[in-house]
């Protein structure tokens, strides 16, 4: 077997200390199965390069404080990147998740569907390239970039393999082409997991465990943590709830299957049920916003607040179909924590009695006993953090030797 270089324990130094957080010298050399006396030298070589540091000390039982070691400056910083119909938003963050840098635009794609791929290719290429050039950014080392575009991914490829509301995208290599431009770990990955990652992070270890977060936006995801660790399937395509068939007579979904939980509960599909209920002549005080453009989800809402029946019985009869995703999302995973997120959130209060009605009828009683539930709209940023703690963590736990190295490199990355 070969031996260990310096550079390979100095690696497995930094690895221990993301994993761990902030570790004594014994716990990482538990964990690296080194010698504390080989990672005392480790060290003592990083800190001077300022990509570890000490940052307090613990007590022990044999009264002597242990020093407590975490990663430095120098190990770099994160980019998340998210891309929707509309528009991209760019997040930078720190090893310790500060902010450095937000950064946001709109996306304005030609006419022609073809041409849409390499239209947003060149966009985002163009501003993460001026995003790292950021004054903000100066002397720090871009070590990953997690990108969440919508429709789905492929994860463990890298590939952008379906726009569905982007038309003319189909298996782009998103993840190469950055990779290649700016010389650092990629990520391509789901919105809704970089979503429930962020989730996770505000909670409580214990209780974001095991944690579903639902997105109900413009699109219909689930991202899932299990064992305090994002779930991908096989190719990084676990969590799409938002094509569980729910209403069989339903209308067609872009998939091609009718009836899917987005064409019933995404942000489109809520406005689009309320427009057609309208155009009936049902009486309600949304009447006098069916034509002119202004009907919206604050709007249905505020409706429903106000106790206009219709607004009230269609969203409790959302609120049963999104019980029914629910309860199999419930039933294969049993969180701990559940949240339904994303713009649609905002009618929680009008659609948890009959998603509990649902959940009480189809799972079993054991299951719901410790689940915590809570409606949450999603804030600005969440997805693109996500995105960033995601591809941070990739990096460290899952590339290879060659790309670690990188940090050692007093040289910051290569310009695209």
């Amino acid at each position: 077997m070969r031996s260990r270089t310096g550079r390979d324990v100095d690696v497995a130094t930094l690895q221990a200390i993301y994993a761990l957080g902030t570790p004594t010298r014994n716990e990482i050399a538990r964990l690296t199965n080194q010698s504390a006396v080989s990672v005392t030298k480790s060290l003592a070589r990083l800190i001077p390069q300022g990509l570890a540091e000490r940052c307090g000390k613990r007590g022990s039982k044999a009264g002597r404080p242990t020093a407590l070691y975490g990663l430095g400056h120098a190990a770099g910083y994160s980019v998340g990147i998210s891309i929707d119909v509309a528009g991209f938003r760019l997040t930078a963050i720190d090893v310790r998740h500060e902010l450095l840098l937000e950064r946001g635009g709109v996306l304005s794609l030609s006419a022609d569907p073809s041409l849409h791929a390499e239209e947003i290719v060149s966009k985002v290429t163009a501003e993460l390239r001026s995003f790292v050039a950021a004054t903000e950014l100066a002397d720090r080392r871009l070590v990953a970039v997690g990108i969440a575009p919508p429709g789905i991914v492929d994860t463990r490829k890298g590939i952008w393999l379906h726009g569905l509301r982007i038309t003319g995208v189909l298996h782009v290599a998103l993840g190469e082409a950055l990779r290649r431009l700016f010389g650092v770990s990629v990520l391509v990955e789901d919105a809704a997991r970089c979503l429930a990652y962020s989730e996770a992070a505000r909670r409580p270890r214990d209780d974001a465990r095991n944690l579903v977060y639902f997105y109900l936006g413009s699109g219909v995801g689930a991202g899932i943590i299990i064992d305090g660790k994002p779930f991908h399937g096989c190719r990084g395509m676990a969590g799409e709830v938002g094509h569980l068939i729910v209403e069989e007579a339903g209308i067609r979904c872009s998939c091609g299957n009718v009836g899917c939980l987005e064409t019933v509960i995404s942000s489109s599909a809520v406005l689009n049920r309320f427009r057609e209920r309208l155009s009936q002549g049902v009486i309600s005080s949304l009447q006098r916003f069916r034509d002119d453009g202004r009907l919206s989800l604050q709007v249905i809402k505020d409706a429903a607040d106000e106790g206009d029946k219709l607004a009230r019985s269609t969203l409790f009869e959302l609120g049963r179909f999104l019980g029914d995703a629910v309860s199999k999302v419930i039933k294969l995973f049993n969180p701990r924590e559940l949240i339904i997120g994303g713009p649609v959130a905002l009618l929680g209060e009008h659609i948890r009695e009959s998603l509990w009605i649902e959940l009480r009828q189809k799972v079993m009683p054991e299951m719901l006993v410790d689940l915590s539930l809570e409606m949450s709209p999603t804030k600005v940023g969440d997805e693109t953090l996500g995105a960033a703690m995601l591809a941070e963590r990739h990096f460290w736990k899952h590339t290879g030797g060659a790309d670690m190295s990188s940090l050692f490199d007093q040289r910051r990355p290569r310009d695209a």
